[in-house]
């Protein structure tokens, strides 16, 4: 039975609880996910946290779901289902158990109809923030039970996702061998995508270039100024058609058909319901269907693999799957938390991240970013591990923070 219903039923018109008390309830939550991170810690073996830490791989790039859409920024053990908390066992009052885990699937800036704000989903108060000592499982669990009770996002087949990504890459102008000035550019790139959900292919791009360049600092400033770089250009826009292998919904009699049964590279909403919702049989099933690709390192292609599925499909990841996702990400060797809290779209948050190759002189981790309370998924980060003659080390040289809409047609904003 669906755990909130239940709760409904049972509480009926409960009051609206008060901000300390939510605090309270999101407390309890949070210190259950430490508690569970210290008992899994606890028991694994000298080996598995060995392993566990080791980082290997190269970044490969994942386009296959969005057609010629490409990224920026290039110059296991089972487990219990923790998810199975009783809130009622911590001392939660029903209302405020509907209230905690409700995150905005969508994006902060995504738009469903209904609800109380301009996404459309009802926002749990931040409560408690997530701690500086809280590691990457206690982050994950917690993004997960969130994430396990967020709203199902409804779209036909004949529907429309529209994906805006608001993405920056850092770019590295002038004299970077000699003595001559250099100047460090955040370069902006709007893409905008229209696609299936039957299989994520584009029905129509839109990438405008030159969004924005803003200077790292403000030396970079003086000296883009000095090699003459304009930092107010003409935002250029390029308009694409249908991708490779597009087809057109075929009208309603067949808004249940699935063509093709959909696979991860290409997923369908049923071959995303069909995933396990258990963590561990989760990534089992991600390393059966990506393959060893990476011939550096499996564990990286599966990081990654998750990862893009987050970026791309995230309006049709049912929500078990979603909090599944999260928790198999917890499970693979070398992801760690980022220490303190990072920026990301002009908000606070928490990273998570690995490393892909420790011993390459281009070495990145790659990382996808959590608001500070674990509701909401922001976005992604790359940033350069070593030092390098561009960028200093701790250097964050990508970025995309992706919002989603469902509409009707190619073309539609709402």
């Amino acid at each position: 039975m669906d755990d909130l219903r239940m709760i409904r039923e049972l509480l009926g018109d409960a009051p609206t609880p008060s901000p300390e008390t939510m605090a309270r309830a999101r407390l309890a939550l949070l210190e259950q996910a430490r508690a569970e991170a210290v008992g899994q810690a606890d028991t694994a073996s000298a080996p598995d946290r060995r392993r566990r830490y080791a980082a290997l791989g190269r970044r490969r790039r994942y386009v296959a779901a969005l057609g010629r859409t490409r990224q920026v920024g290039r110059a296991s053990r089972p487990q219990s289902r923790w998810w199975s908390w009783s809130l009622g066992g911590l001392g939660i009052s029903g209302a405020v158990a509907a209230a905690l885990v409700v995150p905005a699937i969508l994006g902060p800036t995504a738009a469903v109809p209904g609800g109380p704000d301009q996404s459309g989903v009802a926002s749990a108060p931040a409560g408690v923030a997530i701690g500086d000592g809280d590691d990457a499982g206690v982050v994950l669990r917690l993004a997960a039970a969130n994430a396990r009770h967020a709203p199902a996002v409804e779209i036909r087949p004949d529907q429309f996702i529209y994906r805006v990504g608001e993405e920056r890459y850092l770019h590295v102008i002038g004299d970077v061998e000699g003595d001559g000035p250099v100047a460090r550019i955040w370069v902006g790139r709007r893409h905008e995508n229209w696609y299936s959900p039957q299989g994520l292919t584009s029905a129509r791009l839109r990438i405008t270039e030159d969004a924005s360049r803003t200077p790292l600092t403000p030396a970079d400033a003086e000296a883009a100024r000095k090699l003459g770089y304009d930092l107010t250009p003409s935002p250029r826009v390029e308009e694409h058609g249908p991708a490779s292998g597009y087809e057109p919904p075929t009208g309603c009699t067949a808004c249940g058909v699935t063509r093709d049964p959909g696979e991860w590279y290409q997923p369908t909403p049923e071959y995303l319901a069909s995933l396990p919702t258990d963590p561990a049989r989760l990534l089992a099933k991600v390393r059966q269907d990506v393959g060893d690709q990476n011939k550096h390192s499996a564990d990286q292609e599966v990081f990654t693999a998750i990862l893009d599925l987050l970026r791309v499909a995230a309006p049709i990841v049912p929500p078990e799957v979603r909090a599944a996702l999260y928790q198999a990400v917890a499970l693979i060797p070398g992801v760690e938390r980022i220490d303190g809290r990072v920026e990301l779209g002009g908000r606070q948050g928490v990273a998570i991240g690995r490393v892909n190759d420790p011993t390459a002189d281009d070495t990145v981790r790659e990382e996808l970013v959590f608001d500070i309370s674990g509701r909401e998924l922001l976005g992604f980060r790359t940033v350069k591990v070593r030092a390098t003659k561009e960028y200093p080390a701790g250097t964050v040289v990508a970025q995309d923070v992706p919002t989603f809409k469902v509409v009707d047609h190619p073309g539609e904003v709402r």
